[in-house]
């Protein structure tokens, strides 16, 4: 527990502190920067959290899809696997490009043209 007198100095302290000048000086636009940083991690952040959502949603129907297709069509997993396997560089590279066309417009577009859009509101 805190002693009164600790807790009484302690405030004395911060006040004393309080109505001193502080010895350096924020630029005039300190405000506008640290609002800019903090929406543009905030954007950054958001459209991160989308390109995720997205990309959970269609791993999860593909999922569906692929257990569907095993289940009540009866197919043969070794069929599927021996295709994937044989084609793996044409998969693998259908893959890449359509998850770098999802990030490229899920986070890359949407943050530069915030970015430029917000470059343009401090700019004039």
């Amino acid at each position: 527990m805190l002693d009164k007198d600790n807790k009484y100095y302690s405030d004395k302290l911060v006040n004393e502190a309080l109505k001193q000048e502080p010895g350096w000086f924020l630029k005039d636009n300190f405000a506008d920067l640290v609002a800019e940083k903090a929406g543009r991690n905030f954007a950054w952040t958001q459209y991160i959290r989308e390109f995720a959502i997205y990309l959970a949603a269609i791993i999860g129907i593909f999922v569906v899809t692929a257990v569907m297709a095993l289940i009540w069509f009866e197919n043969d997993w070794k069929i599927w696997s021996d295709f994937l396997i044989s084609n793996i560089w044409l998969v693998a590279g259908i893959n890449i490009l359509a998850l770098f066309i999802l990030f490229a417009d899920r986070v890359l577009l949407r943050y530069f043209l915030y970015r430029a859009e917000s470059k343009k509101d401090f700019a004039g």
